[in-house]
């Protein structure tokens, strides 16, 4: 018995969310454990499979469909969701269908018929596609790809992955089409790895594929060029390859929709962590280079950690929990007082080259003592921080904005702007950092590192100082220009605007519900996006309960691991238990007036059991016990007449177990015994059947 419609307006919340997640929260959980969720999900709807696909394609369509309305000017993350639209949802749609083969004794033509019903069914959502297709001038999308109907490549993409039959392929496409769009990547990595150089390394970097399908070729190729050259210590190739992987985020962001970044964190950490100057080498120009390279290589392996705010999983993600890498992220702008240093560290605070010319480890850990020192070696000649001169600025600190050296900028600009903080913009420290970040040296990779905390210091000035707002202003351009964004306010990440989406969805919902009930007048409803905004101004008249939209999103909410948070609590596991040892038992005990409230937290909980149990990177045993035993220790009892009791228990148990099983609950019950699957694991509610 399917408790969902099949029919909809726009796809169920609980595959919206999985998809946004997916894509925007990534990497949440392996292609296996994302597979094996669409499974027991549609196990849960109990949908039929060309609906499920249709849902699937229209949630990832209308991603995509968002980004373009939101950021008519720039496509915002459109890169990423065409990615995803093109390559990670038909190769996820591959394993989905290979995994029920190999359950079901189930020939391809089948599997051919239901994907071309899918196929034709998305040909109705003419609105949806032409959004998809913006034609947009001057974008990244037209120096990345092919200006086309999105349509035709889903079409393609399909073909690809053995989805539909050539015969439909070329029917649709009405032209002569070989089937065969790919490009010779591997012979051209194996020509980078033979005989680098920066020509043909940024070639291979900037010309994206103009057709999808060689798209996960040239990340493994990637992958594979970031490892060999860490291994091999190969600053001046590795460093091209990072500049240019981190002038472009949506690159960078497409890269880990198929990959965790410890991918290529963990050989970037081996090598910060080890490399040293070579004994034979008394070039010191040379080295300056070298210090040059491995300055870009840092600051690409830290911008992947803030850009994916990997700072509270650092043990997971990174190898050496003892290694420079690691201890510098968690105390970047310590400073130290020159007693607690040995002689050659203090030396080297006041001969700050020394310390750049012995290790670049030691010149980034020490960087912030020296500003620390220099400052106060200032603030001895000055009478007070007004008379500071910029000459004087100039002389004292434009060493650390030549690219030998401004990598080691990150702490000293943290301790920079604590010190403002603490002691007001009226200081020396004020003036420095103004000094640097205002300077057209001043290089990007530092600025996202420390925009926040700057911008902070910024946003909070007080009193007339004339140069704060064109030094925010400065800063706002050359961060903006960063992120190829037209102002800093556009550049956020997927992660800052995923939420803001579900609480506009959220609204959405409680306003007015997303999905239409199966009637004769809404079977080929048409999904057409009219404007960038959700409209929150629905009518209360809107056909169908919003109930289901709500339980569909309060159990993704439950299930669905979410990167940014690594908080144990928080963590699927205990918020599963403790949804059904206190918060369901309670509901149902007190909460519960009417059978619709019954019955969608029956849906809630039939979806928290299927979709859970899945083969993620974390244990799915719930305090030693599986999700069905603590369901069945903690809720079922509740159903159960306890006949085997005393007759004074029995007494007790009879008034709660009549209201229960006879009252507004026994929707609850319905809902769970709906689905044959959930009966299947837990055999004890099909006497609820009888």
């Amino acid at each position: 018995m399917a408790i969902f419609s099949d029919t909809f307006a726009l796809p169920s919340v609980s595959i919206m969310f999985f998809v946004y997640n997916l894509v925007q929260n990534r990497p949440v959980m392996n292609d296996d454990a994302a597979v094996e969720y669409l499974e027991k999900l549609q196990r849960a709807k109990g949908a039929f499979d060309h609906v499920f696909y249709v849902e699937l394609w229209v949630a990832a369509l209308t991603g995509l469909a968002e980004e373009y309305s939101d950021y008519p000017g720039s496509g915002g993350h459109a890169l990423l969701w065409k990615s995803f639209v093109l390559v990670k949802l038909p190769a996820l749609i591959e394993k989905l269908e290979a995994r029920k083969s190999s359950k079901l004794d189930e020939n391809e033509e089948i599997k051919y018929g239901r994907h071309e019903c899918v196929i034709n069914q998305l040909s109705g959502f003419r609105g949806l596609f032409n959004t998809c297709n913006p034609h947009l001038e001057g974008t990244i999308e037209d120096i990345l790809f092919e200006v086309a109907d999105i349509s035709v490549d889903i079409l393609k993409a399909c073909f690809k992955r053995n989805l539909l039959r050539r015969e439909f392929a070329l029917r649709q496409l009405e032209l002569e089409w070989s089937g065969s769009d790919s490009m010779e990547i591997d012979s051209y990595a194996g020509s980078i790895l033979d005989d680098p150089n920066s020509d043909m390394i940024e070639k291979f970097v900037s010309e994206i594929p103009k057709r999808f399908m060689d798209q996960e070729s040239r990340i493994e190729t990637i992958l594979r060029l970031i490892t060999e050259w860490s291994n091999d210590q190969k600053l001046r190739y590795l460093s091209i390859l990072c500049r240019l992987l981190g002038e472009t985020a949506a690159l960078l962001d497409i890269i880990h929709l198929y990959h965790h970044p410890s991918k290529i964190l963990q050989p970037l950490e081996q090598l910060c962590n080890t490399w040293e100057r070579s004994n034979n080498d008394d070039n010191f120009e040379s080295y300056i280079q070298d210090c040059e390279s491995f300055g870009i290589i840092f600051l690409f392996f830290i911008n992947i950690i803030d850009r994916y705010e990997l700072y509270k999983n650092l043990k997971d993600i990174l190898c050496n929990e003892k290694g420079f890498c690691h201890m510098w992220i968690l105390q970047s702008s310590v400073v130290y007082e020159k007693r607690s240093l040995n002689m050659e560290k203090a030396n080297m605070v006041d001969y700050w080259v020394s310390a750049m010319a012995t290790n670049p480890r030691i010149f980034i850990e020490l960087t912030p003592t020296i500003f620390k020192y220099a400052l106060a070696g200032i603030n001895k000649h000055s009478i007070s921080a007004t008379t500071v001169t910029f000459e004087t600025l100039s002389k004292n600190f434009e060493f650390f904005l030549k690219p030998y050296s401004s990598y080691a900028l990150v702490g000293a600009i943290q301790w920079l702007c604590d010190d403002v903080f603490f002691k007001g913009q009226n200081t020396i420290s004020s003036k420095v950092l103004k000094f640097l970040i205002s300077s057209k040296d001043f290089p990007v990779s530092v600025a996202r590192l420390v925009a926040n905390k700057v911008m902070n210091i910024l946003d909070n000035s007080v009193g007339s100082l004339p140069s704060v707002e064109d030094t925010e202003t400065d800063f706002k351009l050359k961060l903006a220009a960063a992120n190829n964004e037209p102002v800093l306010s556009s550049s956020k990440h997927p992660y800052e605007t995923l939420f803001s989406r579900f609480w506009t969805m959220f609204k959405s919902i409680v306003y007015g519900g997303r999905q239409l009930k199966s009637t004769p007048n809404n079977m080929n409803i048409e999904y057409d996006i009219e404007s960038p905004q959700m409209d929150l101004s629905l009518d209360l008249s809107w056909r169908g309960s919003h109930h289901l939209d709500i339980t569909e999103l309060g159990a993704s909410l439950i299930t669905i691991p979410l990167c940014y948070t690594w908080n144990a609590h928080l963590h699927p596991n205990n918020l599963i238990y403790i949804f059904f040892s206190d918060a369901l038992v309670r509901a149902l005990d007190r909460k519960v007036t009417l059978y619709v409230q019954g019955q969608a937290l029956g849906i809630l909980t039939l979806i928290v059991l299927i979709t859970w149990n899945i083969q993620s990177n974390v244990s799915t045993k719930i305090g030693g016990k599986s999700i069905y035993e603590v369901f069945i220790e903690h809720v079922l009892p509740k159903f159960q007449n306890q006949k085997n009791d005393s007759e004074n228990d029995i007494n007790q148990h009879k008034e709660t177990w009549s209201k229960l099983m006879y009252g507004p609950t026994r929707g609850f019950i319905d809902s769970l015994i709906s689905n044959n699957n959930l009966i299947e694991e837990v055999p004890q509610l099909a006497v609820f059947k009888s």
